[in-house]
């Protein structure tokens, strides 16, 4: 959900109903919020006074159309057949985690907020577009955000054409089109205990649909706090949020080269990779983020040592195997596969 977002978020940011004390489309701050500390009163604006919906990427006029259902018929004669049932996956543990929704929907924040930052994942055939209340919108660089900060992380997916070569716009930023998903943190006096270890500060996240419906409900949300462990206090546990809005506004992950895989926004990237034998696989790590990582493998067979940010690590595959590895420093978060065949 992410200082510059469930990432936000988002976080995201970020990394985000069943709300306790819902927020209020100027603010979301509910009646939990306090007001900001008197470091943070003479604060100077972070995102001006552009509104959320004005900022950014231009937004794509196509908006594809939801997807046919066909029917089926049977030739005459035919007998009818039932699918075999795809065997249930195996429910994953969940980290602790709030059991009830006290981030609440942020009502009208395309209006109400101010514009963040926008972050195009060229690599992942994402958008993330970032917004903040009022509340968010005050400090400076550098002091955390007061009790009653909101931040969304809206999730978009990217224009493309039609052999999936994304559309830029002239200043070579992707265009929104369809909008994924919206992650939301909000922080609060009192809460993120129920994260346990995991605990951010007094910040919650939750994941939402377009319709407002949860895409992630308050009991899965650990896996959010856990990511936003990765930052840590003096950023006030955001990813690009405590940067991002107070400089470019704007940030890109290129695309990655050949067998390359990218560090990028907690995750390994592709998760997947599949080479031939005799392959130099070059991992770089996010300059973005600016987070340390490292790749080490299950088996020892390869270790990076610590990857700063923007610094690159490469191995040749010399047998076939599958060889899965992980961060040493986030082995929680980041796990991924290389097929060598």
């Amino acid at each position: 959900m992410g200082r510059s977002l469930f990432a936000l978020l988002a976080a995201l940011a970020l990394v985000v109903a069943a709300c306790s004390t819902a927020p209020s489309g100027s603010g979301g701050a509910g009646p939990a919020s306090a007001a900001p500390t008197a470091a943070l009163v003479s604060a100077a604006p972070v995102a001006g006074t552009q509104p959320c919906a004005a900022g950014g990427a231009s937004i794509s006029g196509v908006q594809p159309p939801a997807p046919a259902t066909a029917a089926t018929t049977a030739a005459p004669g035919t007998p009818a057949t039932t699918p075999a049932p795809t065997p249930a996956a195996p429910t994953p543990t969940l980290r602790p985690a709030p059991t009830v929704d006290r981030v609440g929907f942020p009502e009208g924040y395309q209006t109400a907020f101010k514009f963040g930052y926008v972050y195009d994942r060229k690599d992942a055939k994402s958008i993330s577009y970032i917004c903040l209340n009022d509340v968010a919108a005050s400090p400076r660089q550098g002091q955390p955000f007061p009790f009653g900060s909101v931040i969304v992380f809206e999730s978009w997916r990217p224009k493309e054409d039609e052999k999936g070569n994304l559309i830029l716009d002239p200043s070579g930023h992707m265009i929104r089109t369809t909008l994924n998903a919206i992650f939301v943190m909000r922080k609060e006096q009192g809460f993120g205990v129920d994260y346990k270890q995991f605990q951010t500060g007094d910040w919650e996240y939750i994941a939402y649909r377009p319709d407002k419906t949860f895409q992630t409900p308050p009991q899965g949300t650990g896996a959010c706090a856990a990511c936003h462990q990765a930052s840590n206090k003096d950023r006030d546990w955001t990813m690009r949020a405590w940067k991002l809005p107070f400089t470019t506004r704007y940030a890109e992950a290129p695309l990655p080269g050949v067998n390359e895989i990218s560090l990028n926004r907690m995750a390994f990237f592709p998760a997947t990779f599949t080479v031939p034998v005799g392959t130099t696989v070059k991992w770089t790590n996010s300059a973005v983020d600016e987070i340390d990582h490292t790749v080490n493998a299950n088996d020892n067979s390869f270790s990076s040592g610590v990857l700063k940010p923007g610094a690159s690590f490469s191995f040749t595959f010399a047998k076939a195997g599958t060889f899965a590895y992980f961060c040493s420093i986030h082995p929680e978060q980041m796990r991924a596969t290389i097929v060598v065949k």
